[in-house]
Order: C-alpha cells, then structure tokens, then sequence
C-alpha cells in the first residue's frame, strides 16, 4: 500500500487546532471547473455516482442512488455508481487497518494525542482515494458525489480531471453530530471535518439541494446561491390497492432512533386514550430506542400499539393504513413520507428540515412543532374521528405526489442541469474541429 497522505488542508486545520507552527506552505485552494452553457439539445451521457457510504444499502441515500440511476438510465445514458463495498478484500482488510497505523503514529508524533475518529476517516479516506485513481474516471462527461467523504476526495482528484463535478448533500455530518452531543464544540473533530465539508464545497460545480432548507447550512460553508439548485428527491412507488377494514389504523415507518420523535407520538396517543377504542398503532422498524419505545407503551397502557420490527413490505402497509405519523425532531427530506402520499395517507409530521416543502400545511397534511405533543395530539384526534377529512388530505397528498415528487420528474430536472455542463464540452470539441 502506497504511504498514508494526509491532504494539506486537513493537515491545517489540526495543526491550527493543536497551536503548531505551520514549518509548510498553506494549502492551495481547490477549484471547480465546468461553466454553464446556452445551447440547447440533449446528447447521451456517461455519467457516475459516487458515495463514501455502503450501496446498495437500507436508508434514503442509497435509495436515492439507485432511483437517480434507473432514471436516467431509462432515458437511454450510461451510468455507473462507486462505493466503498466494491473494493477489493485486500484493500479493505489490509490496507485499511495499516493506514489506521500510520495516522495513529503520525498525531502521536505530531500532537502527542491520537483521536480514533479522525484516524478512522483518514484510513478510509486515503485508501478509497487510491480505488478510485483505478477507475478512468477521465472517460465520464459528469461526476456526481453524493456525500461530503466522496466530494472531498473527487474535489482532489478533479484539480487534475477537470470535469463538471456535482454534489448532493443529505445531511449535514458536522452540525447534526454537535447537535446530538456526538462531537463536541471546539473539539479537533469538529476543526478537522468542518474543513473537509468546506473544501469538498468549494470544488464543486454545482450542489443539487434536495430541499431548500439545506441552503442556510451550505451557505455557513461557503457555498453561494448562484451553485445551488434544488431539486426535490422522487420516488418510484406503486401501492397496492386499499383494503377495506373496519378498524381505523395509524401508521409510523422509520428508524428508531431518538431523533424520530417516537416518544412523543407514545406521549400524543396516551393524551387522547379514549379516543382510540377502534384505532390500532402499528410502529414499523428497528432501531435503538426499541426496547425504551416498547416498556413507554406498556407504561403507558397503550395496549393497541404493535411493533412490527423491521420489514420490506412498506407498500402492503401503507395501503392498510389512514393515517401516515412522523413525529421527527431532527430531518431532512423523509423518503417515509413521500411513500406515505403515494399510499394516499393522511399526513401528520412536523416542520423538520424540508419536510414543509413536500408537505402543505392545511392542504396536503398537517404540521407541527417537534416534541408539541399537544399538537400531535390533536392533530391525531382530528383524524380519527372525521373519515371524511382524512380521506380529502390522503387525496391531495397523493395528487401532490404524482405532480412534483416522482422519479421521472426528478431525473427530468437533474438532466436538464448536467446538459448544460456536457453540452459546454461538447460544443468546444466541435469548435476545434471546425477550425481545423
């Protein structure tokens, strides 16, 4: 294996953190490269998609992955995905834990301290950098990163490469790990990984947001408005026709975690106890607050609440259910809930992250505050006892849906913004060879 390198902008940062003398020069900015163009036409392009996490995988960022692919390879262009589960044993079980060594006696050197979770990063770093240097990625007209790990490495390697480069944030993995008290404030993690988002930012060509509400965040690291579209994430979804039962049946799919909110819906439901002699809760998926989640609703006596644990028949549930909850306190853009406005669920969440833009107070679902159990609450009750109401807003949701949130108008938006970017190449070439 080739000697750990540790870029110099992460270098900076940990020697600013810990006071060292700087004894080299500052790290030189990286560039992004790629200009829009006006002609017009659609030509076929090879494009790739990369991310620094597991795919195919559970979870909304490889979902999106495999929707984004099958989109546009549908619309007749060549398209390949790189992760880091599709490099070599060798590469994975030897190189890794060899580069873990060399940063861990590189800080040691250096600072006198090892922190465990930058030498983590910085092994997988340097050795995924080395696979994707055996990729030709030279032959792709666009290079599209789907995480902060992946956009860092592609913004280095795109110095030399020089191809409109892309990036889709979804998620923000310095400010929600100081939120949840996973990093601390002023800590060298902290130092270290918001250098390495600001760099991968700054490299890029243009950031395809999948909500709007991820401006503010890119805007703190440097991002400008004019590099930055939003493109709202669309689903393939095809729910199985509605049976019809006589019990009223809440449903909730997601991770459980603390951040989505479960115990606050337990909370809501027990508030209006009487009102759910005929309603059954199912809660679906795994997660490490199951067994909390679980002894809460025996305490709280809610005895029509069943836990599904994890299962892949989303559909098949969804059509069973009427009401769709996603009492979130820490989201982004919920992949749950655009598959909850397909099955025609009436909608209750909250104001998370970009929830509200798929999501119309009033007209497609309701919204509240995260943790207003009050507000869940009657929200709930509201939908229980009028069928009617909950019928028109399962409706609109699925309207909406079919309008703006499926995988073909998501594809048709992207590709009209990376056309711009190939046809640019591909006008130039064709500008050389007339002139000759």
């Amino acid at each position: 294996m080739p000697p750990l390198k540790i870029h110099p902008s992460l270098l900076a940062a940990m020697d600013e953190f810990y006071g060292l003398d700087r004894v080299m020069e500052d790290p030189v900015p990286l560039h992004s490269f790629g200009q829009k163009s006006k002609v017009g036409g659609k030509k076929k392009m090879k494009i790739l998609y990369v991310t620094f996490f597991r795919h195919p995988n559970t979870g909304g960022l490889s979902h999106y992955i495999t929707s984004i692919q099958k989109g546009f390879e549908q619309l007749g262009h060549e398209v390949d995905v790189i992760a880091p589960n599709q490099m070599p044993s060798l590469q994975i079980e030897q190189w890794v834990p060899q580069a873990a060594d060399q940063a861990r006696i590189f800080m040691r050197s250096r600072y006198g301290t090892v922190n465990e979770k930058i030498v983590k990063n910085l092994s997988f770093l340097h050795v995924f950098e080395l696979f994707l240097k055996e990729k030709n990625l030279d032959t792709y007209d666009i290079i599209h990163a789907q995480d902060l790990f992946a956009i860092f490495i592609l913004g280095h390697l795109n110095q030399t490469l020089q191809k409109p480069l892309f990036f889709t944030p979804h998620g923000f993995f310095t400010k929600s790990r100081l939120k949840f008290n996973k990093m601390q404030k002023g800590s060298v993690e902290e130092a270290f990984f918001t250098r390495l988002e600001k760099e991968g930012i700054s490299a890029s060509t243009q950031i395809v947001l999948i909500a709007d509400s991820f401006r503010p965040n890119l805007k703190d690291f440097g991002a400008k408005d004019e590099k930055m579209t939003t493109v709202h994430t669309g689903i393939d979804f095809a729910p199985i026709p509605p049976r019809t039962h006589e019990t009223t049946i809440l449903s909730s799919v997601s991770r459980l975690s603390p951040r989505k909110g479960h115990r606050f819906l337990l909370e809501a439901l027990a508030m209006i106890r009487e009102d759910l002699a005929n309603v059954e809760v199912w809660i679906v998926g795994d997660g490490v607050m199951k067994d909390a989640l679980m002894k809460q609703a025996e305490e709280l006596d809610l005895c029509n609440v069943i836990f599904f644990g994890k299962r892949h028949d989303i559909p098949e549930i969804l059509s069973m259910s009427d009401i769709y909850v996603l009492a979130t306190v820490n989201d982004n853009f919920p992949l749950s809930i655009i598959e909850a406005m397909f099955a025609r669920q009436a909608v209750i969440t909250t104001t998370c992250g970009g929830i509200p833009e798929m999501v119309r107070h009033e007209e497609t679902g309701i919204l509240c505050e995260p943790g207003n159990v009050k507000e869940l609450s009657e929200a709930i009750k509201r939908f229980i006892i009028n069928q009617n109401e909950r019928e028109a807003f399962g409706g609109a949701a699925e309207t909406f849906a079919r309008q703006h949130l499926t995988s073909r108008v998501m594809t048709s938006k992207i590709q009209g913004i990376y056309q711009m970017y190939a046809d640019r190449k591909e006008t130039h070439h064709e500008g050389k060879q007339s002139d000759s």
